[in-house]
């Protein structure tokens, strides 16, 4: 290891792809060096690696946009602008649509990668009063997404995909207030940015008004009574949180009341309106509102895209930059956790499909000389999720739609079943059968080896939170009420549009959002950026080895090296 040693104090190696000797411990090794140098970008051949430095650095300046521009990738430093510009000008110069992939576990500093593209290709791309505006529009939507982010304080369940003419939009848990700010501040910005994006006075008060209904459901109490003939009832304990959302959206206090804390029911020809236990009332209060805020960002994401929509008519040219939450392994797993990561799957999935499956079947096609690169191809996992049939979202919503007493003891004993034999799913009861010890796997939990690791899900909640489903009541209600904001994201409530069909699950909706984002990047030339977590306490300058290298081994970056080279 001396020579190695010696080497990386002379010059640490810019492209891993020069690295040697490679192995793990001089590629972490190389990263360590670099990052005490503040070099956090690194290259594998036209792929970043970027180590999160958890503080400013000078590297972001106008001069350094100017020493990127039109310059050759190679010619200079590695930096993030480096390959923005190359993407741009790939878009400019060659008319092919871009996409960037910034990839990486929560808190590796994607969310600011995301943000140091856009205002790097905002800084170099044409000029022009009507492109100045659309630029400035674009980058003002982070502090607008951020602040509503920062403002309520999302579940994680209420995370969502959304894509709409070539942006994404997305909820960020990662640092969701701007840098250096307190509330006050915060909240100013993000007015200031609405207002630069086109929002008008009266968009800006109903969606502050909108967010204060989320917030105040929150604070709705409900009691237990019993009716003359015994059945469990609730009610609304305190009136004032309720009069005071009514007086905000323009409904009778009675109307929201009765939607809360009763649900009407169809039996053959008559409508019967039945009582609901506290938990039930609260399940309705929560499930309102969490619909609510949903649909409010939603909402937020289509008039943001509206704005900087391209005319109709003139030439178009797509850079989407994708920004996603990472890969996620918490002391407990559930719902939240399973489909975030079943969206790193595919992510990881599109990285092996384009740089290292693609390019080592272009080596045998040109009969070049070639020693197959090894690599994991997990595709086997997503089909283990995602598969039409024996997927466990597909199980899931079985279960979920199954007339009869449906909870989570029969979910996991159906994947016990199917999946018994499946070599990256495991349980209580697949390790019986195979004489194996682990008091860490509950009979309530299944495990999956994922490419990035094991990780071990709970599933108590996930019936609930897949169903996700909002008593039409409360729709009705939502329709009826005089604000045009909220009324306008609950066109269901409408009586002359009441539908039997079910809603389609959470679990449906997250796999046709994963779908169409794989359409998407599939049709676009891929650029990466690999985002590192140096330590967990996101502490300035301090890089942990072992956390690295696990990071290492699940990004493929060893792989993706002996592929380049």
């Amino acid at each position: 290891m001396e020579s190695t040693t010696s080497m990386l104090d002379a010059e640490a190696v810019a492209d891993l792809v020069l690295l040697d000797p490679l192995t793990e411990e001089s590629l972490v090794q190389t990263l360590q060096e670099r990052f005490r140098r503040h070099d956090i970008y690194t290259y594998i051949g036209n792929v970043v690696i970027s180590v999160n430095p958890y503080q400013s650095l000078p590297i972001y300046t106008p001069e350094k946009v100017e020493e990127y521009h039109n310059c050759s990738f190679f010619a200079v430093k590695p930096h993030i602008y480096a390959i923005a510009d190359d993407a741009y000008r790939s878009l400019r110069d060659r008319d092919r649509d871009q996409c960037i992939l910034i990839t990486g576990e929560s808190g590796a500093g994607k969310t600011e990668a995301s943000k140091l593209v856009m205002s790097y290709v905002a800084a170099v791309s044409s000029k022009g009063e009507e492109v100045n505006k659309v630029k400035e529009q674009l980058l003002q939507s982070n502090p607008v997404l951020e602040g509503d982010c920062h403002l309520l304080s999302p579940q994680p369940e209420q995370l969502k995909l959304r894509q709409d003419c070539g942006h994404y939009g997305y909820l960020n848990r990662e640092s969701s207030s701007l840098p250096g700010m307190d509330d006050a501040a915060n909240f100013h910005t993000m007015q200031d940015a609405m207002r630069v994006i086109g929002f008008s006075p009266t968009e800006v008060t109903e969606l502050l008004e909108v967010t204060a209904v989320v917030l105040k459901l929150g604070n709705v109490q409900l009691s237990s009574s019993f009716q003359a003939s015994g059945m469990e009832a609730c009610s609304i304990t305190e009136p004032q949180e309720l009069r005071e959302i009514c007086e905000l959206i323009g409904l009778d206090p009675g109307t929201l009341e009765q939607a809360l804390c009763s649900r009407t029911v169809k039996a053959r020809d008559e409508t019967v309106l039945t009582t609901l236990t506290v938990p039930q009332g609260y399940y309705g209060r929560d499930a309102l509102a969490k619909n609510i805020y949903s649909r409010l960002f939603d909402w937020l994401v289509n008039r943001i895209n509206t704005s900087i929509q391209v005319k109709s008519g003139e030439q178009r040219k797509v850079m989407g930059v994708l920004d996603i939450y990472g890969f996620e392994i918490f002391q407990d797993n559930g719902f939240e956790q399973f489909i975030i990561n079943y969206c790193n799957e595919k992510l990881q999935q599109i990285f092996i499909l384009m740089t290292l499956k693609e390019e080592q079947e272009e080596y045998v096609r040109e009969g070049i000389q070639w020693t197959p690169v090894e690599f994991f191809d997990n595709s086997i996992i997503c089909n283990l999720i995602e598969n039409n049939t024996t997927g466990i979202l597909a199980m899931l919503d079985e279960e979920c739609l199954r007339p009869g007493v449906v909870n989570e003891d029969t979910f996991i004993t159906k994947l016990n079943q199917l999946l018994a034999t499946h070599k990256h799913y495991e349980s209580k009861e697949t390790q019986n059968a195979r004489h194996v010890t682990d008091a860490s796997l509950t009979p309530r939990c299944f495990r999956i080896h994922h490419y990035a690791g094991k990780v071990t899900y709970n599933v108590t909640g996930f019936i609930e939170k897949n169903n996700d489903l909002l008593f039409r009541d409360l729709s009705q209600a939502m329709w009826a009420a005089r604000h045009a904001l909220l009324r306008s994201l609950f066109p269901e409530g409408d009586p002359q549009r009441v539908s039997l069909k079910l809603p389609p699950t959470a679990g449906f909706q997250f796999k046709s959002s994963v779908a169409m984002l794989m359409k998407n990047l599939y049709s676009k030339n891929p650029n990466y950026i690999r985002c590192i977590k140096p330590n967990d306490t996101k502490s300035a300058m301090v890089f942990t080895p072992e956390l690295v290298l696990a990071q290492v081994r699940y990004l493929g970056l060893m792989e993706n090296v002996r592929v380049r080279r």
